[in-house]
């Protein structure tokens, strides 16, 4: 199928994820773009926003669009109001995804799911799609759920783990990285964890990432992450560096001290073998990601 023919669902396509999958979407698609609290304000031809809300029927009206490609990336991404709030995320992070893949299935059409790194416990690091997940708090549980049910119902289908993606936000909601810089600019001091690690890269690179995987013939698990694996304290170093900020504003702490909602898994980092083999986008380290999100 070329280009021309596709009609693309995204969903949360306000989001952080969502809105860079609109700015680097080609141009020759067709695209529905849900949304349900930001508007978009995108302003091209070949993209459609529609307001709607995926736990109400009308989530059966956007299939009349009859994607070729359904690109799901709406959540609760809040890992500790998941934990507070587990009711909402099980209905809104699972409930969705299973009624989407279900009408996926309906109409025969293949299906790209966005979950995350955090569904592993954390406890060795470096994890490839092989590896069993064990979720450690509700959120990663959700994602988890929604990966198996994909997995078992859906032959046509991408589940993409991404790891800890940065960047500049294009729905007015500042990113981590970039409410970070400003505190770190106005002289304000920032605790960071010196005992989590991760792969991060720029959200701009998942972006594209996911529309190679949209175009090709590849099914199953995928891990797309950067490619080094680094501690959230030296990412802070990095940043420092950077920007030319001063490092002792960075203060190490360990994750047992910020007193979170939620466990996180110290060590998620990816392997991202399989992800380099096939895919053309370049997973860069940190410093060059920092460098290519930021310039």
């Amino acid at each position: 199928m070329t280009n021309a023919a596709r009609k693309i669902l995204i969903t949360g396509a306000s989001g952080f994820l969502g809105r860079y999958l609109l700015k680097y979407s080609p141009p020759e698609v067709q695209m529905l773009a849900q949304y349900l609290t930001h508007p978009l304000y995108f302003a091209s031809a070949n993209i459609l926003g529609i307001k709607s809300d995926l736990l109400q029927p009308s989530i059966d009206e956007l299939m009349q669009f009859k994607p070729d490609v359904i690109i799901h990336t709406a959540a609760i991404s809040s890992i500790d109001f998941c934990e507070v709030n587990s009711e909402t995320a099980w209905m809104i992070n699972f409930e969705t995804t299973k009624k989407l893949v279900d009408l996926a299935n309906k109409i025969k059409t293949r299906f790209i799911y966005a979950s995350s790194d955090t569904v592993f416990d954390g406890k060795k690091g470096n994890y490839c799609e092989k590896d069993i997940p064990n979720p450690i708090n509700v959120y990663a549980e959700t994602k988890r759920k929604s990966e198996q049910y994909i997995v078992e119902n859906l032959e046509n289908a991408v589940v993409v783990r991404p790891a800890l993606f940065y960047g500049i936000s294009l729905n007015g909601t500042p990113s981590f990285t970039q409410i970070m810089l400003e505190d770190l600019r106005a002289g304000k001091k920032v605790n960071v964890f010196t005992d989590q690690y991760r792969s991060p890269l720029p959200v701009a690179q998942l972006a594209l990432a996911i529309w190679e995987l949209v175009d090709s013939d590849y099914r199953g698990l995928i891990h797309i992450g950067g490619s080094q694996r680094i501690s959230r304290y030296d990412m802070g170093k990095i940043l420092c560096k950077q920007f030319n900020l001063p490092l002792e504003l960075v203060i190490q702490i360990r994750s047992h001290q910020a007193n979170l909602a939620a466990s996180r898994p110290l060590d998620c980092s990816l392997d991202i073998s399989l992800a380099s083999s096939i895919l053309k986008t370049e997973l860069l380290s940190y410093a060059d990601g920092i460098r290519l999100a930021f310039k």
